[in-house]
């Protein structure tokens, strides 16, 4: 249940909301002088750096604003001084992912070393703290559940990734393949596929009206995953039981959209094409070594252009409204009559971006073709999304004051 009175301040989860246009405009334009080299290998220099300016500083600063704000409205789990918390937060991720992509691009042990250290410490002391809240807190509803297991795997990830920047700077004597391995799986199974279903649990029946989710299987969703993760971990060959849960999910979430009574709110049809992106990917990487013509940085493209790309342009489209819309109830004196959401984020801007997410994810497949397609989408995508969410701002801001 949401409980607006332990909402952040919105500064705090919109800085983060706010960079990762940046990220991803960095990501593009080193994508297209480096195409050749990023599409031919997923171990090259510059694909790791790509994946990383992606992975952290795009979809990292969404997922960190959201799991802020979430955890604060959902389980009432907040810093005491949260400006200062957010700002540190913020700050250790964006230094991070900076050291970490030019390390990864230099291959120069020190960058590495540095930014293990930054993200290390600040995302390990960052998830212990909100487990600690989370697993503290009087709420009992699913996606809170769900939040827990999506910090626990946050921390696996980082854990993962300071070990094997350890192997690659210091010659630790661990197996690089089965850490790196761990490493994904952690990041994509364990982290970002768990926190996205408990957001859908919250966010999709309360903006586009649908049935809320069978209890049973809210409850059971992420903690079915987690052990799949588990066996995945002691038995790699169970690999293809990983889509088990994504097929759960994406099953429960189409019923729900179909069921909606906003037909004509893209958001719908923007979850609905993540989603089975979503389930494509997880249905197709445990043949990665069997299908030899199956090319890994395509099919790792797809898992975020895809799928991360058109759900998280949904998220964002109720969120960032919703957060000022928040600020803007609690800021403008009491009798003046309230502005509505839609007046601070119109409908039509999520959907000019939501057929921009769309397109990426449809000339992603024929990058090895030609990459100025996908390449012109992103730019153009990552420009309107800095620029709506500016005029957002700026309307919440007139409204305050007019």
């Amino acid at each position: 249940m949401i409980n607006p009175e332990f909402s952040l301040p919105v500064e705090v989860p919109l800085r983060f909301l706010r960079t990762a246009p940046w990220w991803l405009l960095i990501a593009s334009v080193l994508f297209a002088g480096h195409a050749t080299e990023v599409l031919a290998s997923r171990y090259h220099p510059a694909t790791l750096a790509i994946v990383h300016l992606m992975m952290l500083g795009f979809a990292g600063n969404i997922m960190l604003g959201a799991l802020l704000q979430i955890s604060a409205v959902l389980a009432g789990a907040r810093a005491q001084r949260p400006v200062l918390a957010g700002w540190l937060v913020w700050g250790a991720l964006q230094a991070g992912t900076a050291l970490l992509a030019a390390g990864l691009w230099l291959m120069q042990p020190l960058l590495l070393q540095a930014a293990g250290a930054v993200l290390g410490v600040m995302l390990l002391v960052f998830t212990g703290w909100l487990f600690t809240r989370l697993w503290r807190s009087p709420a009992v509803d699913a996606s809170t559940a769900g939040l827990r297991w999506s910090v626990a795997g946050l921390g696996l990830t980082v854990a993962c990734g300071i070990l094997l920047l350890l192997v690659l700077t210091r010659g630790v004597a661990l197996p690089l393949p089965d850490v790196l391995r761990l490493h994904v799986l952690f990041g994509s199974m364990g982290w970002v596929f768990p926190l996205l279903a408990s957001v859908a649990l919250t966010v999709v029946p309360m903006f586009l009206v649908t049935p809320p989710w069978p209890q049973r299987l809210a409850r059971l969703l992420v903690p079915l995953n987690a052990l799949m993760l588990l066996l995945l971990a002691v038995w790699p060959v169970l690999l293809p039981l990983l889509v088990l849960p994504v097929l759960l999910f994406v099953l429960q979430l189409l019923c729900s959209l179909k069921a909606s009574k906003r037909g004509a709110d893209p958001a719908r049809w923007l979850w609905a094409w993540g989603g089975v992106n979503l389930l494509l990917v997880c249905a197709l990487a445990p043949w990665l070594d069997a299908l030899p013509r199956l090319n890994p940085v395509l099919l790792g493209g797809q898992f975020l252009c895809g799928a991360l790309l058109p759900i998280y342009t949904a998220m964002l489209g109720k969120i960032v409204p919703f957060l000022l819309w928040l600020d803007y109830r609690a800021s403008v004196p009491v009798g003046r009559k309230l502005r509505h959401m839609g007046q601070l984020f119109p409908e039509r801007w999520l959907r000019g971006l939501g057929g921009l997410a769309l397109a990426v994810g449809l000339t992603w497949p024929l990058a090895l073709a030609s990459i100025w397609p996908v390449l012109v989408l992103l730019l153009a995508y990552g420009v309107a999304l800095l620029v709506v969410i500016h005029r957002a701002c700026r309307n919440a801001r007139a409204a305050i004051t007019g």
